[in-house]
């Protein structure tokens, strides 16, 4: 997609009026003017997650909400803006029992939110959480020195280490789209579940028949999986319940919750239309550090990819899926 002739997006054309919300149209003329579309998917199969997290750190650990959550929130209709982001994790917690000596391992745990809130709220259960960022692993460490049920280490969800032991719970929100390969990560989680455990994953995938899409909605997908450094792609859609069941793991549910997204991606868009149409956040994003500043991308198509570019938003004209996958570990 190309800016126009002269260098300024057409007239928008906007399909919500609280909060705005611009057409995808406007939206990709808008990225092209500032970014390049073709800068960006010249990234596609780039390896940046390391750079990416280092220099989104001040984002979300000061501006994108109070928790240092670094995932979307899952809104039902009833739900507090803190009950909605942390909706995943009462997910985990859910599959937990009110009995002593329970694990529970976090996959790429971020800034620790979830782990926090959890062990907070289940002082009998104990907490692990991993990320491959030390830096990560450094500042949730220090938020939970007062919980004794909870720590944090540097690992990779690729490469865990076997002193972790095993956990009636393994849980990852939106961290394992940077696996290469869900196949021998699959078969490390279920090694490092305690018979009867489950694994908890919420994730984006892509939908079967993805590049018969409309061209834009596949640009603006490609645009968003780059922009938050899933720069292979997201997994297609099935991929993690065949390595679930190919590591001897059955699969109890794959539940389409794309729609609980809804508030969280129009507010992300909201926001974001600020960054591309006012001066000073405009100028500020040509001093920002390259990925930091990409993320203005990523919530302005975050709403495309998951509901289309129609005047009323619909999970089946989107190319992406939100989705909640559990996996429970045969009894012994």
């Amino acid at each position: 997609m190309k800016a126009a002739a002269n260098n300024e997006p057409p007239v928008p054309r906007i399909i919500s009026e609280a909060p705005l919300l611009f057409s995808l149209n406007h939206s990709l003329a808008l990225i092209d003017r500032s970014f390049g579309i073709d800068r960006i998917i010249a990234d596609s199969g780039d390896e940046f997650v390391d750079s990416y997290y280092r220099q989104s750190l001040p984002g979300y650990s000061r501006l994108y909400n109070p928790w240092q959550c670094m995932h979307l929130p899952l809104h039902d209709g009833t739900l507090s803006e803190s009950e909605a982001f942390f909706a995943q994790a009462s997910e985990v917690a859910r599959h937990l029992h009110d009995r002593p000596g329970q694990r529970v391992l976090e996959l790429g745990c971020g800034l620790g939110a979830n782990s926090l809130h959890l062990a907070g709220r289940l002082p009998h259960v104990s907490f692990v959480g991993t990320d491959l960022m030390d830096q990560h692993v450094q500042r949730a460490s220090a938020k939970g020195r007062a919980l004794p049920n909870l720590s944090f280490r540097q690992a990779s969800f690729e490469d865990l280490p076997e002193d972790l032991g095993q956990f009636d719970a393994i849980f990852g929100i939106e961290t394992l789209c940077y696996a290469n390969d869900p196949g021998p990560v699959a078969r490390l989680i279920a090694r490092h579940l305690r018979p009867g455990g489950h694994v908890i994953l919420f994730d984006a995938h892509r939908k079967p028949g993805f590049e018969g899409f409309p061209t834009d909605l596949v640009t603006a997908t490609k645009l968003y999986e780059i922009t938050t450094a899933v720069a292979r792609g997201f997994h297609d859609e099935g991929r993690w319940q065949q390595a679930f069941a190919a590591a001897g793991l059955e699969v109890t549910a794959a539940e389409d919750v794309t729609e609980q997204t809804l508030a969280g991606l129009t507010q992300l868009h909201s926001r974001a239309t600020k960054a591309f149409t006012q001066r000073k956040w405009r100028l500020a994003l040509k001093v920002m550090p390259r990925y930091f500043a990409r993320n203005a991308v990523a919530g302005l198509v975050g709403y495309h990819v998951c509901f289309g570019d129609r005047t009323a938003p619909d999970t089946r004209l989107g190319p992406i899926t939100y989705q909640k996958i559990v996996a429970r570990k045969p009894a012994a």
